[in-house]
């Protein structure tokens, strides 16, 4: 059987401005005067660095939401002309694929299942001049594909996500993105 390709939603990404100390005074012997320990404000970098990943969470999970127009609900009446707002080649052209064959096939989902997710940020990770990366779980284990007829033909399966981002006409999109089966996921 085949894995399910389907994305999914269900976790936020957790950003955590930079910490804090707590106010104190300084009560220690030859101390002219009590001291109070301020929290540093969170760098403008570690700001900017927070709102991209955040910018990034909500493009992905936007092109789900309109991605489950067809894949979760068999909806192939059009493929989504708003994915490219948020995805762009070679990104997009692969869920055009997708789109295709699942259409080709009649594929569906039961209804009112929706696989779980796990994102977080992706420090460091950059691929062809990307912005910002997010790398996920997916888990498709309670989302089977299923035919025209309701049998199972594509049983789920739990998928780690590289997801690349970068500025294009002006809008963040999702450009690129790897999956591979896993066992037990790394991000928990």
């Amino acid at each position: 059987m085949h894995r399910s390709v389907f994305a999914v939603v269900a976790l936020a990404v957790s950003l955590v401005l930079a910490g804090c100390s707590s106010d104190g005074v300084d009560e220690s012997p030859g101390s002219p005067s009590p001291s109070v320990s301020v929290p540093a404000p969170p760098s403008s970098v570690n700001a900017e660095r927070d709102a991209l990943y955040a910018e990034a969470e909500s493009v992905f999970m936007r092109s789900l939401e309109l991605r489950y127009r067809y894949e979760l609900r068999g909806d192939f009446s059009e493929f989504p002309p708003e994915l490219s707002e948020v995805l762009a080649d070679p990104y997009l052209s692969w869920v055009r694929q997708m789109y295709e064959f699942y259409r080709e096939q009649n594929w569906s989902s039961p209804e009112g299942i929706e696989p779980a997710m796990v994102i977080r940020p992706y420090p460091g990770a950059s691929r062809e001049g990307s912005d910002v990366a997010l790398q996920a779980c997916q888990d498709t284990t309670q989302v089977p594909a299923l035919d025209a007829n309701g049998q199972v033909v594509s049983e789920g399966g739990l998928d780690y996500l590289e997801l690349y981002f970068k500025r294009m006409d002006g809008n963040l999109k999702l450009f690129y993105g790897t999956h591979h089966g896993i066992e037990q996921c790394p991000l928990v």
